[in-house]
């Protein structure tokens, strides 16, 4: 899985954003230009296909970047247990790293051949394992660092000592997958409300405001403008439907942040349930609404 650097993803979140601020200048011109004139789309309904795709981008790099933390989280444990055991064969800490770092990690492996690298150019095991911690940018490599450097720091029995802090590092793991457990049913629970709140605003404008309307423009052909309906007056059914598809936009948008929020404690991670949900109201209200 690749590695997505914060440079990258700031400049992929300022590439995407100026992507959303040109299409945001279109939909204007566009809808001065061509005035009058039938356009497919409204200038909301453009605004939600620009939203879409500025929003893709970052959602795309936030997820690849999060799916290789959790790769680093995922082999720091074994990573630990072989240093473990090559210390029990009397080596350094430092050679014991060495050693160790022959196996395949995954996404933790690029970051050891680094920490070897500097480590053979004279950096001490201190700063190597800092800039290990700064690079792999998850809080349960950080830990594992500072633990690293205080076990060289104090010598000792390195082979029982990090026995352990690989015991420590599981207990913490566990914890952190019994919570996401925990919270990822709440995700869930957004999909839901915000299903049952499309589908109610679907079924409003079906069977409801067009009933209504159909009845008001048969009230006052036959009555001509009298009856029950005749001083209501006439029901904007293209102006409920753009205010409810605003209304669905909006909590498809923080909808999806919050399930990113509840379920992996990053609100970054929510960029893809937001482009989910925008993609499933898009779709819903064109193929259930629009074409009414």
């Amino acid at each position: 899985m690749p590695k997505i650097e914060p440079k990258e993803k700031r400049l992929v979140a300022i590439v995407s954003g100026a992507l959303g601020v040109v299409i945001v200048v279109a939909t204007i011109l566009t809808l001065i230009l061509f005035r009058g004139v039938a356009l497919p789309f409204q200038w909301d309904q453009l605004l939600t296909l620009g939203l879409i795709i500025s929003l893709f981008p970052p959602a795309t790099v936030e997820y690849l970047d999060l799916r290789w933390q959790r790769g680093i989280d995922k082999n720091i444990p074994g990573l630990l247990r072989e240093i473990a055991e090559s210390g029990r064969t009397g080596l350094t800490l430092t050679r014991a790293i060495e050693v160790s770092a022959d196996r395949d990690y995954g996404p933790l492996t690029p970051e050891l051949k680094r920490l070897l690298a500097q480590l053979s150019w004279g950096a001490s095991l201190e700063d190597a394992m800092r800039a290990f911690a700064v690079r792999a940018r998850t809080k349960l490599a950080q830990r594992t660092a500072t633990l690293i450097i205080e076990v060289a720091r104090s010598g000792g029995d390195t082979q029982e000592v990090m026995e352990q802090v690989n015991r420590h590092i599981g207990e913490l793991q566990t914890i952190d997958r019994e919570r996401y457990a925990q919270m990822r049913p709440y995700a869930v629970v957004v999909y839901i409300a915000f299903g049952v709140f499309l589908f109610t605003d679907i079924m409003l404008i079906q069977t409801f405001f067009t009933q209504i309307a159909n009845l008001q423009a048969s009230a006052l052909q036959t009555a001509g403008g009298g009856g029950v309906f005749g001083g209501i007056g006439n029901t904007n059914i293209p102006l409920l439907k753009t205010i409810l598809f605003d209304a669905t936009i909006i909590q498809a948008i923080f909808g999806g942040l919050i399930a990113g929020k509840m379920s992996e404690a990053k609100l970054g991670a929510g960029l893809k349930h937001t482009v989910a949900l925008l993609l499933i109201t898009f779709m819903a209200f064109f193929i259930f609404v629009w074409g009414l």
